[in-house]
């Protein structure tokens, strides 16, 4: 009877806390309840998985993902509560969201590194965040001197195309036919980019050597799953929950007002996968070159191996390597093998001897003279180095 009467008093200790989200991610979700766990709150059952919205629900506070349907209950909730959206609300409500601005700046960032001169946006609007997004980007762009007849936006169809496949797909590769290729597009959400890939690799459009597309949220079930591996910016969304949480917590604690200025959450980095992994170039031997290299990555492949796949002789293939990229074919194939060993020694757990085998070198050795003499600094060292720099995020 102790024990039972002890358990109750905590149970009373405890705040509940209400989430209401019409749009969420599970990782959000892991967020928010890592810090219900430090803080001993319970969580309401509601609003996980079924749209059952539990009106009266005895709540100390609530986390809130405002939209469309929900707006109404959030908005009569009368109880401290932070909201991770960038939907207009009418009432001062503490915020904590990914800054979109900075997305937008790092999107441009990206493809302007890999030479991109041509870019446009997927646009859903609809979704307020996605014309956040958008305005960035292509203000960022602006300010590095692209020409606004060089940006160019691919509109999502209306939703009653969604039903249709057939329709759908259509109403998008019409658009794709008219726009300048290589192009650099920036989807504002994983899923447009998802949708994007999918039209142009079942119409014959290669990703990324005709059209580079990039994503937002890193979700990477999504990301991995198709037929190119989609390169998405990490906007932290288990950071996003967890500060979302404390920010309840300040609120509930009285330390923070209702009318307080929104917490913004910069994004950590580009995720870089296939969709995106390519320098843009026009001439078309390079491009198969290219292609080439990547495809037999694993392999002890010669500059007249490239040579003997475009047709041109090994004098013709250094000096289009020379003239469009501004690098021997020799010093492109090691800095596309370094890049993508740098990826794997900081995205997977791989041993570095098969690391080095999937990039084309023979050991780890070999693999580890060319890391020194590019970084200064061991695989093994650069693992770590970089590990460390994404925990203090």
């Amino acid at each position: 009877m102790a024990t039972h009467s002890a358990h109750n008093k905590k149970s009373d200790r405890a705040k509940n806390v209400l989430l209401a989200f019409d749009w969420y991610d599970h990782r959000v979700f892991k967020g928010i309840v890592k810090h219900a766990t430090e803080a001993g709150w319970h969580l309401s059952p509601y609003l996980f998985s079924v749209r059952f919205v539990p009106y009266g629900w005895p709540a100390d506070g609530a986390i809130t993902c405002c939209g469309k349907e929900l707006k109404k209950f959030i908005l009569s909730l009368n109880m401290p509560k932070v909201d991770i959206s960038v939907v207009p609300l009418e009432q001062p409500i503490p915020r904590v969201t990914v800054d979109d601005a900075e997305v937008g700046r790092m999107a441009a960032r990206h493809f302007l590194e890999r030479g991109f001169t041509q870019f446009a946006y997927y646009s859903w609007p609809i979704i307020p965040v996605n014309q956040l997004r958008m305005t960035a980007f292509f203000d960022a762009l602006r300010e590095e001197g692209v020409a606004s007849d060089s940006l160019f936006k691919i509109n999502q169809p209306p939703a009653k195309t969604l039903g249709d496949w057939n329709r759908h797909q259509s109403a998008i590769l019409s658009q794709l036919r008219n726009l300048p290729r290589p192009l650099a597009v920036f989807a504002g959400q994983d899923n447009l980019g998802a949708i994007l890939i999918e039209i142009c690799v079942r119409n014959g459009i290669h990703v990324p050597e005709e059209i580079a597309v990039l994503g937002v949220d890193n979700t990477d079930f999504m990301c991995d799953c198709l037929p190119v591996p989609m390169s998405s910016i990490d906007t932290r969304l288990e950071e996003l929950g967890y500060q979302a949480a404390q920010q309840l917590e300040r609120l509930m604690n009285k330390e923070l007002r209702m009318n307080a200025e929104p917490q913004l959450l910069s994004p950590l980095r580009v995720v870089t996968r296939q969709s995106t992994d390519i320098l843009a170039v026009e001439h078309p031997a390079v491009v198969k070159a290219l292609r080439f290299i990547k495809d037999h990555l694993d392999q002890p492949i010669t500059i007249d191996d490239i040579g003997q796949h475009v047709g041109m002789s090994k004098r013709g293939v250094e000096k289009a390597f020379m003239k469009h990229l501004r690098r021997s074919p020799a010093s492109e194939l090691r800095m596309i093998r370094l890049n993508m060993a740098k990826r794997l020694l900081t995205e997977t757990d791989d041993k570095i001897e098969f690391i080095a085998v999937l990039c084309g070198y023979s050991n780890s050795s070999n693999l580890s003279f060319a890391f020194n003499r590019d970084t200064g600094m061991s695989p093994c060292n650069y693992r770590k180095m970089y590990r460390n720099a994404t925990e203090q995020h």
